[in-house]
């Protein structure tokens, strides 16, 4: 929740128990509103398996697709079921210097609470748009200028040569069917991560962080 507040999550309010009273007072210092509440009674409403003491109501600013056309960095999240790995991927994506994430209907919401802790808070620091088209928004993302890549096994590019342009798209699909065949038509590369023998694929948002690195790290020179 500190990492939200740093990045400038609109937070409403917050509620908090006895032990984690130090914390609540530092968002008392930027004039938000705290309530302390008995812990019994806040572990009881937290879904977490293992609550920390914090609960906060922050308000949610969903981004123009226009203005996402600007950046520089995006990740496109084809159909991840999974808010652990969506999460992740956006915690990997904010680290890698991506600007903006979007996802398709089917897709683990990004405000879930599951993601939000998986993305320890990162999500608040980035632009986002859900649950939307995602052959249409590609199809504006190239008229931008964009170069699309997708991950892919069967992509014949290694990723670590991927060439690099000014704005680039990335496409994440699930483990288990990959990106939509109507998405991996708009990508204007489709890369691929070596492996050993014996393993079939690697975990989705590890493949995405190893991809979104080497395109954080080509595009800084540029």
């Amino acid at each position: 929740m500190q990492t939200a507040l740093d990045i400038g999550a609109d937070f409403q309010e917050i509620f908090y128990r006895p032990d984690q009273s130090q914390i609540a007072d530092t968002f008392g210092e930027k004039g938000l509103l705290a309530h302390e509440v008995d812990g019994d009674v806040l572990d009881q409403i937290a879904d977490s398996g293992s609550p920390q003491g914090l609960l906060a109501v922050v308000k949610v600013h969903d981004s123009e697709l226009t203005s996402i056309a600007t950046c520089r960095r995006i990740v496109v999240i084809d159909m991840v079921q999974d808010p652990g790995n969506v999460g992740a991927i956006v915690r990997t994506a904010v680290a890698a210097g991506f600007e903006a994430v979007v996802t398709s209907s089917g897709t683990a919401d990004l405000l879930s609470p599951r993601s939000i802790r998986a993305s320890a808070g990162t999500i608040f620091g980035v632009q986002s748009a859900r649950n939307v088209d995602l052959s249409s928004v590609l199809d504006s993302l190239l008229a931008e200028g964009h170069f699309v890549v997708a991950a892919n096994s069967s992509g014949e590019k290694d990723f670590r040569s991927l060439d690099v342009t000014d704005q680039m798209t990335l496409i994440l699909g699930s483990e288990a069917h990959g990106v939509s065949d109507p998405v991996l038509k708009r990508a204007s590369a489709l890369v691929s991560i070596p492996m050993g023998p014996h393993v079939e694929s690697l975990n989705v948002a590890v493949a995405g962080g190893l991809v979104m690195y080497a395109m954080q790290a080509l595009g800084n020179d540029h």
